[in-house]
């Protein structure tokens, strides 16, 4: 496909250069300076100062983001300080807590401790039973605590006596059953109980 350019002629030609300023004029000069300033300020605009902009944007987020962080740091550090001085406060007590409910079974212990309780408060005991305890368990199978059963013979305050010190005994014991009966003109304590552990 050919393409045909018209011929122009000189009065048409004269007329689109009349059209055309004359960059000798100052006001013409004057003109095009203030357009290329423009054109330059918005190029400049775009590819200079945005990204600038967009940078000091990002930044002042990120400073949001680190404010907000440190402080909720600051604020972990108090509660641990709060938390450490609470631990402080409670160091004392921490012994008897951990005999109350040791790690371990201690069987031999409180059978020993429940003995002399009973011997100190002229108590006869006539039967001891501990309950199988398990003593390496797979983790599905957690034990933490063992029964017992205490049949003793003695006078009622004697037996109210080692019921109230077992009751109040150091170590977490959970009273579940008191039987008092006669035999023989003697008075018989059938007790069951609970004794709690942490593993």
């Amino acid at each position: 496909m050919r393409l045909q350019i018209k011929a122009i002629k000189k009065e048409q030609y004269e007329k689109y250069l009349a059209l055309i300023p004359d960059l000798k004029q100052e006001k013409t000069q004057k003109y095009i300076t203030i357009v290329l300033t423009l054109v330059t300020a918005i190029i400049l605009g775009l590819f200079a100062i945005n990204p600038t902009f967009s940078t000091i944007a990002n930044l002042q987020k990120q400073i949001d983001d680190s404010n907000f962080v440190q402080q909720k740091l600051q604020q972990k550090i108090n509660d641990l300080a709060i938390l450490q001085q609470q631990y402080t406060n409670l160091s004392p007590d921490l012994p008897i807590v951990n005999d109350a409910v040791p790690t371990t079974t201690q069987i031999p212990l409180f059978v020993a401790e429940a003995q002399s309780i009973a011997n100190s408060t002229s108590l006869t005991l006539t039967s001891f039973q501990i309950s199988e305890v398990t003593l390496l368990q797979s983790s599905s199978q957690k034990q933490s605590s063992f029964d017992f059963t205490i049949t003793a013979t003695g006078t009622y305050p004697n037996i109210l006596n080692f019921l109230s010190q077992i009751a109040n005994f150091q170590r977490v014991v959970a009273l579940k059953a008191i039987i008092l009966s006669t035999e023989n003109g003697n008075l018989q304590l059938s007790l069951n109980g609970t004794v709690f552990f942490k593993q």
